[in-house]
């Protein structure tokens, strides 16, 4: 939980920096860079952490050559995705969208690092030793902090060196990744570790790109139908939703994945139910607090952490905390499909809630600008909650109750069909 909260404060601190520095329309371009790093990282944890987590590739005798082997994937992964937007940000740039081009081209350098230093976050979280991940993320704040009050004391009023901040602090990290684990880097084999794991995680990169994609479709929209200052103020609003609630979602997610992968493997169903149940108990209990706390002061912190520019936008923050609360209802059936390796379903049900979402963000949108893209939110949040409920009990289904002898415990115990390679 203190490394999830080092590892939020930081990125949480960086959009508050460029909103101080660049105003709406900065933090406007940021946030769509930061949006397109947000979908990148979520990709390589589909293709490389969350199966090494599933497969436990961070205990074991072999696991210094399962992280070597990690490592390479994360190389390729990353070189592919910094040509992709560097692309991606020249074109923005050509089409005269010049905020969001030259934010899209500054991240494109730093994606290899930022996703690296993330891994090694989530080796931490395998091998059971947190401490090291609040480490890294240490290093990573550390440097990340003194290049920010370098670009603020130069006055170097530009979203452009803030990323460049970011980045050195990612690169600090991946180097003392290395020295932390004492793990050769390794660039070669890169595509065929991805390709081993690919019979799971092809279902899992299916639901993080369908959610990503129609996410990013719905910034993409949001962008155009808010312009730069809109949209800003509709970032400023989710960041705020996010910030406290976020360190209970991605902390207990850090060890939820793994913790229940082993309990399924050892008390079956039953004893992978109260890893998820806790996860997403915490993360309701956090996301309702702070959703009263928004609802009642909204527009205060608002002004208070970005500025009177951002002061109007607190209807918009009360609609993203209801729909956050809704969506950390979904975590523990989330983990649970991914530790049972029926990620087909999740990704049934990414679909049918992403369909609705598109829809929905340019509709409400166009009708109520910010306010309506939250409420767009909110209704996504329904859909995909009901979709995750009712696949959850189709994985349960094709369980089987194995012989009590057999299984060891008094109460049996539930083990998977598992797909194969």
């Amino acid at each position: 939980m203190a490394d999830q909260a080092f590892a939020s404060a930081s990125n949480f601190v960086v959009g508050v920096v460029v909103a101080r520095v660049a105003g709406p329309r900065g933090l406007g371009a940021f946030a769509l860079a930061y949006a397109c790093w947000v979908a990148i990282n979520n990709v390589h944890r589909s293709l490389v952490t969350d199966p090494m987590a599933i497969h436990g590739d961070g205990l074991g005798a072999d696991a210094a050559l399962h992280i070597e082997h990690g490592f390479a994937a994360e190389i390729s992964l990353g070189v592919s995705f910094s040509l992709l937007l560097a692309a991606v940000g020249a074109v923005v740039l050509a089409c005269g969208e010049r905020p969001y081009g030259v934010a899209i081209l500054a991240v494109a350098p730093w994606i290899t690092f930022l996703d690296l230093q993330d891994y090694w976050r989530w080796i931490g979280f395998m091998r059971g030793t947190p401490g090291k991940s609040l480490s890294n993320d240490g290093v990573f704040n550390c440097v990340q902090a003194v290049g920010l009050v370098v670009v603020i004391v130069a006055g170097l009023h530009s979203v452009t060196f803030i990323i460049a901040a970011w980045g050195l602090g990612a690169l600090a990290g991946t180097l003392f990744g290395l020295r932390q684990y004492r793990v050769r880097p390794v660039f070669g084999g890169g595509v065929r570790t991805l390709r081993a794991r690919w019979h799971m995680s092809k279902w899992l990169a299916g639901y993080t790109l369908t959610s990503l994609g129609a996410t990013q479709l719905n910034l993409v929209a949001a962008a155009a139908i808010l312009g730069p200052v809109g949209f800003g103020g509709m970032k400023a609003a989710q960041a705020l939703v996010a910030g406290p609630t976020s360190v209970v979602i991605n902390g207990t997610g850090s060890f939820g994945l793994p913790e229940a992968s082993r309990a399924l493997e050892d008390r079956g169903w039953r004893g992978m139910r109260r890893v998820t149940f806790l996860v997403s108990a915490a993360g309701f209990v956090c996301a309702a607090l702070w959703g009263a706390v928004i609802v009642g002061a909204g527009d205060d912190l608002l002004r208070a952490l970005y500025g009177s520019q951002f002061g109007g936008y607190g209807a918009a923050a009360s609609l993203f905390a209801l729909s956050l609360t809704i969506v950390t209802l979904t975590l523990g059936s989330s983990i649970a499909l991914k530790a049972a390796r029926r990620t087909r379903f999740l990704f049934s049900a990414e679909v049918m809630a992403q369909c609705t979402s598109v829809g929905a963000v340019i509709a409400l949108a166009l009708t109520f600008g910010v306010t309506g893209a939250a409420a767009a939110s909110v209704l996504t949040s329904v859909v995909f909650l009901g979709a995750l409920a009712v696949c959850r009990q189709r994985a349960k289904r094709e369980y089987v109750v194995v012989d009590e002898t057999r299984a060891g415990v008094t109460d049996g115990v539930l083990l998977p069909h598992f797909e194969t390679g």
